[in-house]
Order: C-alpha cells, then sequence, then structure tokens
C-alpha cells in the first residue's frame, strides 16, 4: 500500500519517485540532508517554516549552515538578494549548495508562489549549479489558487515535499518527490533519523484516499 502511495504521489508530481515519511518537518530535513554535505550552505527565506518552526534540525543533525534572506509580504524572496548571496568560491567561505522555497508561504499570509517566480528561481540555480528544494506543504493548494497543474510547478524544482494531512485531510503524513537517485539516497537518511516505519499501510491507504478523493475540493475549501 505505501509503494501505490509512493508510486501514485510520484506520477501526479511528474518525478521519478517518492517517498513517505510521517511529517513534514522530516521530508524537509531528510530532503536537504540528502542534497547537502556537512558544513554545506543553503538559502532560506527568514520567515521559511525549514528556518522557524523545525527546531534547527538542519544544523543540529546536518551541519548545514543557513543563510536567511528576507521574505516578501508575498513569501518570495528577491532574486537579485538570492543571486548575491550565492558563496564564491573561496577557502573562507560554505558552499552554496541549495535554495529552500516554499509554497505556499506559512508565515506570510498562505500566500502561494506565482508559476513564473518558482521558474525563475529554479533557472537561477541552475545557471549557479545549485539545487532547490520545495516546502510545499501545501503545494495542492498552490496549485489550485494559482490555476496550475501541481506537476508544472513541481518540474521547477530538484526535490518537493507536500503534507498529506493539512488541505488533503489525512490524518497523518507528508511525501517527498525527486529523482530515483535521490529517493535511493533519502530513504536511508530517513531510516537514520527514526522515519523507517512497520505496518503502514494502515496509515498510507488514507493518503491514497486523499490524492484520489480531496484535489478537487480545495477550490472548494478556499
Amino acid at each position: 500500500t505505501t509503494i501505490d502511495l509512493e508510486s501514485k504521489a510520484a506520477s501526479i508530481l511528474g518525478k521519478e519517485a517518492a517517498l513517505f515519511v510521517p511529517s513534514g518537518t522530516m521530508g524537509n530535513l531528510v530532503s536537504i540532508l540528502t542534497h547537502c554535505n556537512r558544513g554545506d550552505e543553503i538559502i532560506v527565506g527568514d520567515k521559511s517554516h525549514t528556518f522557524y518552526y523545525e527546531a534547527g534540525g538542519i544544523s543540529a543533525y546536518g551541519g548545514i549552515h543557513s543563510r536567511q534572506l528576507s521574505n516578501n509580504q508575498d513569501g518570495s524572496i528577491d532574486l537579485d538578494l538570492i543571486q548575491h548571496s550565492i558563496r564564491l568560491e573561496d577557502d573562507h567561505f560554505p558552499i552554496t549548495s541549495l535554495i529552500s522555497i516554499e509554497n505556499t508561504h506559512n508565515m506570510c499570509g498562505g500566500a502561494p508562489l506565482s508559476i513564473n517566480y518558482v521558474k525563475d528561481v529554479y533557472e537561477l540555480a541552475t545557471k549557479n549549479h545549485i539545487k532547490v528544494h520545495t516546502d510545499g506543504a501545501r503545494l495542492f493548494n498552490a496549485a489550485i489558487a494559482t490555476g496550475s497543474d501541481v506537476k508544472q510547478i513541481a518540474n521547477y524544482t530538484d526535490s518537493v515535499t507536500f503534507c498529506l494531512s493539512k488541505g488533503l485531510c489525512s490524518p497523518i503524513g507528508s511525501i517527498i518527490c525527486g529523482t530515483k537517485n535521490f529517493i535511493y539516497k533519502a530513504r536511508k537518511i530517513r531510516k537514520g533519523l527514526g522515519g523507517g516505519m512497520r505496518q503502514t499501510g494502515i496509515i498510507t491507504c488514507l493518503g491514497i484516499y486523499s490524492l484520489n478523493n480531496m484535489i478537487n475540493q480545495l477550490e472548494k475549501d478556499h
């Protein structure tokens, strides 16, 4: 059942593979630990969930340095600010390995990021040989609100998490999506963090129900 949920989630988002995790916080932590080495730096918003509400896990468990940039009211970060915050190659500096964005943005009024903005961030990152992770706890809400296909949004990020237990109404759980190689590495990190659970089908069957039945409900919820 869990394998079926992961396969379905990957297909809906247009990614090669997916991984079930018990919480969005673990999903973000696993994703960032998979992308980054100890001593690397990630660019995050100063109002992002990862920076603000996740107990400093990326630093505590991954030795990863965060560069906090100011979020605008709509949850975005100025592209020029991102560009100027990418570290030069220098022995004095950590390596900028990842840009993490949040969509929708919890602390910015639940604002969804426009498809043009996420595309611009992804293109900036690719030009600078940096990966992008999207904390998409409410990714399906963002797609409905912006009139975008969720697969189109997910196309402009290297990894993405989404929550089953918020707008999609399951009682528990989140999903990470990315390439097969990324998910292979993430699975081992999930295990090390204590997220490798037995008998998950009793939870993930509800995730399948959510994906089959609750996405179309979101427009009415809004």
